[in-house]
């Protein structure tokens, strides 16, 4: 289960609050990180949704914190990671989130016009699975799914679902060796 993660954003408590529109959950400050908000899902899994302002990343803390005596009391905010301002934010990154919400495309769409955001139905996988892309401040990629496309997502990672579909897989991990009928198909850069 994956419990939250960070994204940044240009306006973090408005990007929150929509968040927590498509979860039907809340919106609140982050303190951590200065003008950052959580969206929280309430959906009794504590999933959660950090927004930082955009620009801020996370950088590694230095040192270690004593072994001997560690405990539930032992201070380590010293030693932790930190959220810090960049000069140069990165336009776009490979990360994107994908959730799940209660509302319709429909209701998704009216939402995507409201914010300015490009908002649209893909068919990933030609067709295998569908979502709704919605490009946060048009930087961020939230892939969102109405509760049929849960479904049917839910339906193609089951692992009875994955066993039948890359059945002819089924050797690779072992022997790293790609049957032709793929390996025809592979596009190598290097």
């Amino acid at each position: 289960m994956i419990n939250h993660i960070s994204i940044a954003a240009n306006e973090p408590e408005r990007v929150a609050n929509i968040l927590a529109e498509l979860w039907g959950g809340m919106a609140i400050p982050f303190p951590p990180a200065p003008g950052s908000f959580m969206a929280l899902a309430n959906d009794g899994k504590g999933s959660g949704v950090e927004i930082t302002p955009t620009g801020t990343v996370l950088v590694p803390g230095e040192g270690m914190p004593p072994e001997e005596g560690f405990g539930v009391d032992t201070k380590t905010e010293g030693y932790e990671a930190k959220f810090v301002q960049t000069d140069n934010p990165a336009k776009y990154v490979a990360t994107h989130l994908n959730i799940s919400t209660h509302l319709g495309i429909d209701e998704l769409k009216a939402i995507g016009a409201r914010e300015g955001w490009r908002t649209l139905v893909c068919n990933r996988g030609e067709g295998l699975f569908q979502l709704v892309e919605m490009w946060i401040d048009n930087t961020f990629m939230l892939e969102v799914m109405t509760p049929e496309q849960t479904a049917r997502y839910v339906e193609v990672t089951s692992p009875e679902f994955i066993a039948k579909a890359f059945a002819e897989f089924e050797n690779i991990a072992y022997t790293n060796e790609v049957p032709a009928s793929i390996a025809e198909n592979l596009n190598l850069i290097g």
